[in-house]
């Protein structure tokens, strides 16, 4: 689900977090078993109604397309582990996974991600099941006019571009996701652009093959820690 933010909304969350009132907000929504875009399980496996939640975790993404009107600066809030009001002025529940965001160009190069991005931006909110603050940030930086993918899927199961260093988006994904006890599927994040007036695509992307697991990422226990991902 997709929406912009209505007129009033939510604007005390984006003071806190240093962005404009009048900056265009795409907010989406949705579950990472029905909206999954990448399913490959590795070699001759694709995801289905058999697999578990955990299975999921591990290999699925959601990816949605975003257009550029005028250049902007983009930056990717994350919602769902510890629940908040999107740019939508939906309420939305904690205990959703971890999250993790790649950002890509039209043709499926890579951008940015969280690996690097703000854990525990301002804003977010502690879960009160774990105890953790584990909501991301992304900072896209300054984008061209056009469109823009943006993936998410569980923490540590980044885009095979982004773990070799080489590739496209329709590489697939490295399979290194995890669900912690008490987390669901559900996710909810927002694209907010300054200067740019946002229309949400759907995404329809195909998959190739899936990525070598050539890094492990060291999940953050903590809500202090600066950026997602260890350093490499």
């Amino acid at each position: 689900m997709a929406g912009r933010l209505p007129l009033g909304a939510s604007i005390a969350f984006f003071f806190s977090l240093g962005i404009s009132a009048t900056a265009g907000v795409i907010s989406f929504t949705g579950n990472l078993r029905t909206d999954a875009t990448f399913t490959s399980c590795g070699t001759g496996c694709t995801l289905g109604a058999a697999n578990t939640d955990a299975d999921f975790a591990q290999w699925a993404a959601v990816v949605k397309t975003f257009h550029v009107s005028t250049p902007s600066t983009m930056q990717a809030i994350a919602f769902s582990y510890g629940g908040g009001t999107n740019g939508a002025g939906m309420n939305i529940a904690q205990s959703g996974f971890e999250p993790y965001l790649s950002l890509f160009d039209a043709t499926g190069n890579f951008l940015a991600s969280t690996f690097f991005g703000t854990l525990c931006p301002p804003g977010a909110h502690t879960n009160t099941v774990s105890g953790q603050c584990f909501d991301v940030r992304l900072d896209g930086g300054a984008l061209t006019s056009g469109n823009y993918q943006i993936a998410i899927s569980a923490f540590e199961n980044l885009s095979s571009a982004e773990n070799l260093g080489s590739g496209k988006l329709a590489d697939g994904f490295t399979g290194l996701g995890n669900l912690a006890q008490g987390e669901d599927l559900h996710y909810a994040f927002d694209v907010i652009l300054q200067n740019s007036s946002p229309v949400p695509e759907p995404a329809n992307f195909g998959l190739i093959g899936g990525g070598a697991l050539l890094v492990l990422l060291v999940r953050r226990k903590g809500n202090g820690n600066s950026t997602q991902g260890s350093s490499r």
